[in-house]
């Protein structure tokens, strides 16, 4: 790719205005909404979500059992309970954001209705958090989801974010600390780490579709050690996964350099991630670091149109702040990454059974059931 010859003084200057707001851009015209359509999608959002947790979980299985090889009859005892029936019943808590008891009492009320054939206690659902007993099928709801929603997706945001384990605690100032460190410290590289030793925190990095709002990929923590970098590489390649067609990233700031460019080079995704404003053209063998500062150079608006959308990530924050503003319920770290897990495929279900009303186009209707 060729470019006019810049200095790197032009390029900083456009950096800095972005950052303070001083860049001369022209944003796009807002969408209007269809209020018609929006209240028929949030009068019929309980049916639908239940409805739709009941068709994927159950689309979901039926993929796991033709890949899974016939196990010899049991020996006498009671029967184990199906595991579709204990993560309908846990997506169903996500969604209504209730304790385990409570949970039990939802199983009675809307058994028909999520198509649940047994009958278990509070305690089953408990265990269900516990990973071998339900990641392998949470994994391929979350998969379903976006060949529902994703498949014609192809620009992601990335961002990340934090579940408090306890009310005492505030992502925002555990962000704001992680910052001042990396400000104030002796060394230039970027500390990724969070403060504190207590695992008081969930931490998630997700990517989310800039057209559905239905996430894409993610990776979950409560190791403080580890921060939204450190999960980078992970939430890219489950978003491939997921999402065939993604070729292009939108991130904040801290994406913003040539590690970053370098991993997502690897994969032929194109980098929007606005730099800092002292950064330079030297490429270190990254080329797509250089063609991404020449891009915003050379035509700002252009490239600010597409860099912009990383604000669908803190939107899609907002909307699981708004959703689900407890703490996170569970005590074991392995039970809190399935917690974290079950919200982030609620919200996916959710946001289908919106674009069903909203967005037609975007949802493909012969996945469920094939």
């Amino acid at each position: 790719m060729t470019h006019r010859r810049l200095s790197v003084e032009e390029l900083r200057e456009t950096i800095s205005r972005v950052r303070k707001g001083e860049f001369p851009y022209k944003e796009k015209e807002q969408k209007e909404i269809d209020f018609a359509k929006y209240n028929t999608a949030q009068i019929n959002e309980v049916a639908d979500v239940l409805e739709t947790i009941r068709d994927i979980v159950d689309a979901a299985d039926q993929r796991l059992q033709k890949n899974t090889c016939p196990t010899s009859p049991k020996g006498p005892g009671r029967p184990s309970t199906p595991v579709k029936d204990v993560v309908k019943v846990l997506l169903t808590q996500s969604y209504f954001g209730i304790s385990n008891r409570v949970a039990q009492g939802f199983l009675r009320l809307f058994r028909e209705k999520l198509g649940i054939t047994s009958d278990f206690s509070y305690k089953t659902i408990e265990r269900g958090y516990d990973p071998e007993r339900s990641k392998e099928l949470l994994e391929e709801v979350f998969a379903i989801t976006n060949e529902v929603g994703n498949s014609k997706e192809n620009k992601f945001s990335v961002d990340g974010t934090g579940d408090p384990a306890t009310m005492k605690v505030n992502y925002e100032t555990k962000r704001a600390q992680q910052r001042s460190r990396g400000e104030l410290g002796k060394t230039k590289e970027r500390i990724d780490a969070f403060p504190g030793k207590k695992r008081d925190f969930q931490y998630s990095v997700f990517s989310i579709g800039v057209t559905s709002k239905i996430i894409g990929g993610f990776s979950t923590t409560d190791d403080h050690s580890l921060g939204e970098l450190s999960l980078f590489r992970d939430v890219v390649e489950d978003t491939l996964g997921n999402c065939p067609k993604f070729d292009t990233l939108c991130g904040d700031g801290l994406y913003a350099n040539r590690v970053v460019c370098a991993l997502l080079e690897e994969y032929a995704i194109a980098p929007f991630l606005l730099p800092r404003s002292n950064v330079t053209f030297r490429s270190k063998g990254v080329a797509s670091w250089k063609n991404m500062l020449y891009d915003l150079a050379e035509n700002p608006q252009k490239w600010l149109e597409s860099y912009h959308s990383r604000s669908i990530s803190e939107s899609v924050n907002s909307m699981l702040k708004r959703r689900e503003p407890t703490k996170i319920r569970k005590k074991l770290s392995l039970r809190k990454e399935t917690e974290e897990v079950l919200k982030f495929n609620i919200h996916n279900v959710r946001q289908i059974c919106y674009l069903q009303y909203l967005a037609p186009h975007l949802i493909r209707t012969d996945v469920i059931g094939d």
